[in-house]
Formats: structure tokens, C-alpha cells, sequence
């Protein structure tokens, strides 16, 4: 038997409502969305002002209808700074009798069908509670493994343990998503990602204090989900640069390929190649900074975790081991910003790379460009002297009688134009090989 009085299941939810470089159209989407959550006649008030943690409807907390008649539950909606947060709490209503823990696969489903699917989240955290029976002698473990079970049947129970408010607390699922694909981070946040804890509780008046800890649970959860959640963006930011790099490696190949092979490109294509390049360079700019940003994030929610976490521990008492919980900034600290770091190390060694490819490829196409002109003065030389001379001897050609030189060469007096081309060409061959001569 796994019974439990009043089983309680809480989902925090967390969605951005601003991020990096956010238009208002934008963050009003974002609101608006988060308002779907919600129902239709909630008042809602978010002013456009800068907090750490503000409710934002009225009354805070928001009393939701089920067609169960056997459940009770409510909303409570909040900002922190950036982000929205939202807690949707539900229950059986009956403290007196146990329950099964199959009875928080119920609750479970009500919750579902009130989140809206649409919604982008950056993270979500399930809580599960409830207190054993007066005298119970059920192993709490045991218990918080059918809790678990009854809501998530495909994965293994492997969990931290710790104690709060004199109950046994589990974590499960902290870590789920740091051996996921890059190509389904966004997509698993908002349907199989997920953090699980259930806490145990001993007796009906440790259950009713945790409700103290609700918006300490907000906040932490919180700064978990935006820690996560921007380290997945660095590596997807990071994927991005990867490629960037790549494209622009074949864009070089190319022209080196040419080279090797003494062939001329088209000034035109070698400015096509610069330009492509030109382009996933400000590409790769970008994406540099928004790896650094993503770092900043990190950073600053780590501290307030860890701040907040501090609180918790001194508002629960000595008796209280949430150990477990600073698991987590040892993992940002050890993996998420070492990682990071490392990453824009080398980013900032491959633009430096890519800036000196583009200008060799510039230096190239200066070189190439200058040579086209001077082959065309050439051009222009050489045609000059060729027509001079045709104008020259054409005329006298015509009237070769009178000429000494032409009486002489009958060809001259009989094809008076040919003749007159021939000797032009001939003088142009004459100025083409005296030019670079002089030029060697």
C-alpha cells in the first residue's frame, strides 16, 4: 500500500516574456500567451517596469473550477524580471482519508488540460506532496517511488534524496535534458522535459508550513529553468557558428582550389565569393555575442539560485538537508560556464581566422582586378597604334601611282584597305612586344 493524505501536485511553469532583442510586437505575443493560461476573466496588471518578483493578477491567487467534483485547485501567476512564472496547483479535496498514489495521475491530467499548448516555455518543475497516515510504518521511498510512477512510467527511478520540514524529500529528472539532441532541445522543453520532487511529509502540519515555501520554490525554480535554458541556447548558438564556419572554409576552398590550379576567376564571381563571406562573418559576429550573453545569463541566475537556495535552507531550519539542490551549481559551475567559456575561446580564434581569409580574398581580387585594367591599357595601345597606322598608309595606298614605295609593291596599289590592315596589324605586334619588353 502507498497511501497518502491529500495528495497535492504543483506545476511551475516558466516563459520568457522579453528576451535579446525582443520587439514590443513581440513581447506582447509573448504576454498574450501567457494570459491563455489563465481564464478569460482574470484582471491582469504587468506595468512595464523593472522588477524581481511581482503578482500580476488580482487576487493573486486565481481559484480554477474542475468538472471533477472531487478536486480543488488554483492559479497563481507572477513576473521575475524577464520572465513570467506560473504555478498551477491542484489537490483531492479530503484531508482526512488516504489516498493512492495512482490518485496523482488524476491530478496530473487536470493540470495538463489547463496548460496551453502553445505556450514556448523555458522550463517546468512538478512538485508532488502529501503526509502518511497517523502511525504509518510505509517506507517513504517506497511511496514517493509509486508517486513517481504514476505520472512517469518511462524512466528509471534514480533519485537525490534529502529531508525537508522533518519529511523525506526526492528529485528526479534534473539533469534529463543535457544528453538530448541539439536538434530536439526547443522542442522536448515544452513537452517531455521535466523536473520532478516529491516530498513525503510525516504529519499534516509540516504539509501546511511547505506552503510557506511556494514563492521561494517560484523564484529557485526559476533561476534553474533560465540556467538551463540558456545553456541550450549556447549550444544551438554554437552549432550555428560551427556551420557559419564551415560555409565560409568552402568558400576559400574554392578559390584557393582555383589558384592552385592557375586559373583567373571572374572578378565578378570572386566578388560574389567576398560578399557571401562578408555576410556569414557579420552572421558569425552575432552569434559570438550571443554566446557571451548566454554566459552572462548563466551567471547571474546562478547567483541568485544560490542565494535563494540559502534561503530556503535558513528559513527550514538546521534539521532541513537540501543538499541535493546545490547539486545544480556545481553543475553550472563546473560544466555550463567552463564549457562556455572554452567555446567563445575558440570562436574568437576562428573570426580571426575568417577575417584573414576575407582579406586575402579582397588582397586577391585588388590583384586581379589591377591586372585586368593594365591588359587592357595594353588593349587600348596596341588597337591605338594598329588604326593609326591603317589610317596612315591607307590613303597613300589608294593613290599608289604616285608613290615611289607602292609603284613598287603591286599588292599595295591592288588591295589598298588589306594592305593597309596587314601593315596596321603587324605594327600593333611590334608595339605589343616592345611594351612588355620595356616591362620585363
Amino acid at each position: 500500500m502507498s497511501d497518502l493524505i491529500y495528495p497535492t501536485v504543483d506545476l511551475f511553469l516558466y516563459a520568457l516574456k522579453t528576451s535579446l532583442n525582443t520587439t514590443d510586437a513581440e513581447t506582447q505575443k509573448n504576454q498574450a500567451a501567457f494570459l491563455e493560461q489563465l481564464p478569460s476573466d482574470t484582471q491582469f496588471y504587468d506595468p512595464d517596469i523593472e522588477t524581481e518578483y511581482l503578482e500580476i493578477t488580482h487576487p493573486p491567487q486565481i481559484n480554477f473550477i474542475s468538472q471533477n467534483k472531487t478536486l480543488e485547485g488554483y492559479y497563481y501567476a507572477v513576473r521575475l524580471n524577464d520572465t513570467y512564472g506560473l504555478q498551477i496547483d491542484c489537490s483531492i479535496n479530503n484531508q482526512t482519508e488516504t489516498q493512492p498514489a495512482k490518485s496523482f495521475a488524476i491530478l496530473k491530467t487536470e493540470i495538463e488540460q489547463k496548460v496551453n499548448k502553445e505556450l514556448t516555455i523555458i522550463g517546468k518543475t512538478w512538485l508532488l506532496s502529501g503526509w502518511l497516515p497517523e502511525n504509518s510504518s510505509q517506507n517513504h521511498e517506497d511511496i514517493a517511488k509509486d508517486c513517481y510512477y504514476a505520472l512517469f512510467k518511462d524512466t528509471y527511478w534514480q533519485p537525490d534524496k534529502g529531508t525537508f520540514l522533518d519529511g523525506k524529500v526526492f528529485e528526479v529528472g534534473r539533469s534529463q535534458y543535457i544528453n538530448q539532441s541539439l536538434k530536439n532541445a526547443t522542442s522536448s522543453l515544452n513537452s517531455n522535459e521535466y523536473d520532478v520532487i516529491i516530498t513525503i511529509y510525516n504529519n499534516r502540519e509540516s504539509a501546511e508550513k511547505s506552503a510557506e515555501f511556494y514563492k521561494d520554490w517560484m523564484g529557485l525554480f526559476c533561476y534553474r529553468s533560465k540556467i538551463s535554458w540558456a545553456y541550450w541556447q549556447s549550444r544551438l548558438v554554437k552549432e550555428s557558428l560551427l556551420n557559419h564556419y564551415k560555409q565560409i572554409e568552402e568558400n576559400r576552398k574554392i578559390t584557393n582550389q582555383s589558384n592552385s590550379r592557375q586559373e583567373k576567376q571572374n572578378i565578378t564571381t570572386s566578388r560574389k565569393i567576398l560578399n557571401n563571406i562578408d555576410n556569414i562573418l557579420q552572421q558569425y559576429t552575432i552569434d559570438l555575442l550571443n554566446l557571451s550573453f548566454q554566459k552572462q545569463i548563466i551567471e547571474i541566475n546562478l547567483s541568485n539560485y544560490q542565494l535563494r537556495l540559502a534561503l530556503i535552507q535558513e528559513k527550514a531550519g538546521q534539521n532541513n538537508q537540501l543538499d541535493f539542490l546545490e547539486k545544480f551549481s556545481a553543475l553550472a559551475n563546473k560544466k555550463y560556464l567552463p564549457q562556455i567559456t572554452k567555446d567563445i575561446e575558440n570562436m574568437q580564434l576562428g573570426l580571426q581566422l575568417l577575417e584573414d581569409t576575407i582579406n586575402a580574398t579582397r588582397s586577391r581580387i585588388e590583384a586581379e582586378k589591377s591586372e585586368r585594367e593594365h591588359n587592357f591599357q595594353e588593349l587600348v595601345a596596341v588597337a591605338g597604334a594598329s588604326i593609326a597606322t591603317i589610317s596612315l598608309v591607307r590613303e597613300p595606298a589608294k593613290d599608289c601611282n604616285k608613290d615611289i614605295f607602292f609603284k613598287q609593291v603591286r599588292f599595295f596599289c591592288d588591295y589598298p584597305f588589306s594592305s593597309s590592315f596587314i601593315v596596321g596589324i603587324i605594327v600593333g605586334f611590334v608595339v605589343l612586344w616592345l611594351r612588355k619588353r620595356w616591362r620585363s
